[in-house]
């Protein structure tokens, strides 16, 4: 049987959820984060890892991670489109995401065994808020040192529907 019976209707909720956590008002205000599309994006991508090492630790069909991959990736991409993006610019734009993903997943994979610096080092790859650093890169591995603990402790049915409730405290 197929965790997602219809997919874009299945996964929907753990899209619109993922953005949601994106849309928290303490990354912009508290964390200092530009709110731009790249930043946005970035933090989806943090997200969707730390779920899709949950969903691969606990042996879920790859279909069903593929899935997931393929929906919010063209979800992402009619975003592009939205945004009047023409189509060479779309490909030449998914192809780097697709490529970004794939470095923070790997990342996100090993996320637990990753000294702090380390952590820091690859978030500033990604945030800068060109005020403090430091500080901004310290509060974003606190942030997903706690949704990675979250997520993997929760049930596998709330994952996949969407309906876990992360509530940040620093």
């Amino acid at each position: 049987m197929h965790l997602f019976g219809s997919k874009k209707k299945n996964i929907l909720p753990l899209y619109n959820k993922i953005v949601f956590l994106t849309r928290e008002s303490f990354f912009y205000k508290d964390f200092k984060l530009t709110d731009s599309f790249s930043n946005r994006i970035y933090l989806i991508f943090f997200h969707l890892s730390f779920i899709l090492v949950v969903l691969k630790n606990k042996e879920i069909k790859k279909n069903n991670q593929q899935d997931i991959f393929d929906f919010f990736f063209k979800q992402i991409e009619l975003n592009c489109r939205e945004l009047g993006y023409g189509d060479v610019t779309v490909n030449k734009k998914m192809k780097s995401l697709i490529k970004l993903f794939y470095l923070i997943l790997m990342k996100c994979e090993r996320w637990k065994k990753l000294q702090i610096v380390d952590k820091n080092n690859l978030l500033l790859n990604f945030f800068s808020n060109n005020r403090d650093n430091k500080i901004l890169t310290n509060k974003l591995a606190n942030y997903f040192d706690k949704f990675a603990l979250f997520i993997e402790d929760i049930s596998l049915n709330s994952i996949t529907k969407g309906v876990f409730n992360f509530v940040y405290k620093e």
